[in-house]
């Protein structure tokens, strides 16, 4: 009896000093996958493996198609968000402040999710005097495509290869320095 729990006394011990030795048991990045630590902060859900962004083409609110392609090259914040949304109206002049100065390492669209309520989103942009793209989702899939469900807002970050490499769920604070950070690390920007 007494060798049979001396036993499991050096198991546990043993076990326990595997998992403080190990610094990356419990970590959701693979080995193979760089730690981003203002990724972490910012609160990006980061993908486990890259994955091809889904295509998609929307008309914008002033009538002109817009597809992902055309910023192929560039790293893109893709945002959905209702005119519902008390969160989402605050989010949306925030990004606006965050886009200053970076439009030529990044875009960034704004998919509202009911545009056939044109009048309602158009009102939104008037208010917030919003000036990055605003497309309209009307009978098109690309909400499924990219799996979003409930919450708004949700923003995809796709890297300069079409990538999805990540995503945020709920409003953030893109004023911060963490915001820039967090970009810079993951889409390895100067």
């Amino acid at each position: 009896m007494k060798k049979r729990r001396n036993f499991w006394v050096w198991m546990v011990m043993g076990l326990t000093m595997l998992l403080i030795s190990s610094p990356r048991i419990g970590r959701t990045a693979s080995p193979s996958q760089p730690d981003f630590p203002s990724c972490h902060s910012f609160g990006v859900q980061r993908f486990q493996e890259k994955k091809a962004a889904p295509a998609f083409s929307l008309k914008s609110l002033d009538g002109k198609q817009t597809s992902l392609s055309d910023f192929r090259g560039k790293a893109v914040l893709l945002t959905f968000w209702a005119t519902w949304c008390a969160s989402c109206k605050e989010d949306i002049p925030l990004l606006e402040k965050f886009f200053v100065g970076k439009n030529d390492q990044l875009a960034i669209l704004l998919i509202a999710i009911d545009g056939e309520r044109n009048k309602a989103v158009q009102k939104v942009v008037n208010d917030h005097k919003v000036t990055l793209p605003v497309l309209l989702l009307l009978k098109e899939k690309v909400m499924d495509h990219y799996m979003v469900r409930g919450w708004v807002p949700q923003t995809f970050l796709i890297d300069r290869e079409g990538m999805l490499v990540g995503k945020i769920v709920g409003q953030r604070d893109w004023c911060s320095p963490e915001a820039w950070s967090c970009l810079k690390e993951l889409f390895g920007i100067r």
